[in-house]
């Protein structure tokens, strides 16, 4: 029987296609989201649980799944901060400069002196190259649309996942064991952790509650990769916690199954099949510049068009975003990720020179 191990022995896999499809799953629900405002609860929900909600915790297993397997690869600590900050920064530098330099002055509503000279407008690449609040863009843009003042709504995501990348690094790479025990213990503590906040804790802090929800579905993914070479690659799990997350409802215990749901469906597309159907493995990786890029070109299309409904804004959004998720992959992206093994080499040598003589 094909285990996950296995199929996981190189490169050709449904991996690409399916962070093509977790994008573009929220960009459907922020074409609705985007034309409704903030005070209208989220469509495309089964149970309370959002698909744009869905695909980020997807998102999130895949990528624990990823990382635990970059880690097991690469022993050096300098070579994983490296290709993670090449990943994430760049294209990220590339929007927050676009945001405050060509987007932000024909969108505000101040002028060029007051817009260039506000704190909220210069602080933006700031706080979106620190994970910080990105819930405002420059000043005064976006002032008549629905969600007034939000350049990009999915950014807030990014900080859980540069945290889940540290933590996941600071546990391999110090001498506490990292085996299967050890990762079950960890799915199995924030799980828990994020259960209490969510029954018992209705006022939580954002920070808490989110980072614990996406923690716990990081650790499902390295516990995943941990456990490749028992897990079959097989549809069937599906059948059992399907029927489970559906009879759960709203419950906070539906997301365990939500995520064990997801789990088992994004390893079998991925994995099934091998050699005999089509991976799309050499599609060009474009999930990230659409994740990032897709929620401003809806708010710039309202901008101009503020009668458009969700449809129009996908019609209008969708071709733009591509183009851009394209130019970033092609331009930045990737010619960054080249430089992965150099920046590495750098880290190490700048941290060696930070460290006194003996």
């Amino acid at each position: 029987m094909i285990t996950i191990g296995t199929a996981f022995a190189g490169r050709d896999n449904r991996l690409t296609p399916i962070r093509l499809v977790l994008a573009a799953a929220v960009l459907a629900e922020h074409a609705i989201i985007v034309t409704q405002g903030p005070m209208l609860p989220p469509p495309l929900v089964i149970n309370g649980w959002s698909l744009s909600y869905a695909a980020v915790n997807a998102f999130f297993v895949l990528s624990g799944f990823l990382i635990a397997d970059s880690l097991e690869r690469r022993s050096n600590p300098f070579q994983f901060a490296a290709a993670r900050m090449l990943r994430i920064w760049p294209a990220l530098l590339a929007l927050s400069l676009l945001a405050v330099l060509a987007i932000g002055p024909v969108v505000t509503d101040l002028s060029a002196a007051s817009y260039f000279g506000s704190l909220q407008t210069l602080s933006f690449p700031v706080q979106v190259l620190g994970f910080l609040d990105t819930s405002q863009g420059p000043a005064g843009i976006f002032s008549d649309n629905p969600w007034a003042g939000e350049f990009s709504a999915t950014l807030w995501t990014l900080r859980y996942e540069v945290l889940a990348y540290a933590g996941a690094a600071l546990i391999f790479f110090s001498p506490l064991p990292w085996g299967r025990g050890a990762k079950l213990f960890l799915f199995v503590g924030v799980t828990a952790a994020y259960l209490v906040v969510r029954s018992f804790w209705p006022d939580a802090p954002a920070m808490i509650e989110s980072g614990l929800r996406l923690a716990s579905a990081f650790t499902l993914g390295m516990l995943v990769h941990v456990w490749r070479e028992k897990i079959p690659v097989l549809p069937w799990p599906t059948l059992i916690v399907l029927p489970v997350w559906i009879a759960l409802g709203s419950h906070p215990l539906a997301e365990v199954f939500l995520n064990l749901t997801l789990a088992s469906i994004l390893f079998a597309v991925a994995f099934a099949g091998l050699g005999r159907w089509p991976t799309g493995a050499r599609l060009p990786d474009w999930s990230y510049g659409i994740y990032i890029w897709h929620y401003p070109v809806m708010q710039v299309v309202l901008y101009w068009y503020p009668a458009a409904d969700p449809l129009e804004v996908a019609i209008y959004s969708i071709p733009v975003t591509l183009l851009i998720s394209a130019a970033s992959w092609s331009w930045i992206e990737k010619p960054s990720l080249a430089g992965k093994a150099g920046l590495g080499r750098w880290l190490e040598l700048a941290f060696k020179g930070m460290r006194p003589s003996p």
